[in-house]
């Protein structure tokens, strides 16, 4: 029996290094690096702040993800996520908390 996807959403905080060579602006390149973080989708993004270096930019975000999960929802799910973003390249989360479905 297959199980059923449940789609949850998280709010993050995270830094995130967007190289100078991304296409687009600031937003889109923080976008596209934490959607390369397996099962994990970007619902809404907005900078925080940012700090120019040589060959990338760091960025400070706070984002809204949406995140496909197997298990049915659960108060874990931010603990989860948190390990997610933090085993992607490039994305380092500062705060993950779970976002109550509207209800």
């Amino acid at each position: 029996m297959a199980a059923a996807i449940h789609t949850q959403t998280v709010e993050a905080t995270v830094t995130v290094r967007v190289s100078q060579a991304a296409g687009g602006d600031l937003v889109a390149g923080a976008r596209e690096q934490i959607e390369r973080v397996d099962g994990v989708a970007v619902e809404d993004l907005s900078i925080a702040g940012l700090q120019p270096g040589l060959n990338d930019t760091t960025v400070e975000a706070v984002a809204t993800l949406s995140v496909a999960d197997a298990d049915r929802p659960d108060e874990r799910v931010a603990d989860r996520v948190a390990d997610r973003l933090a085993d992607g390249f490039g994305v380092e989360p500062e705060r993950v908390e779970r976002v109550e479905p509207p209800g």
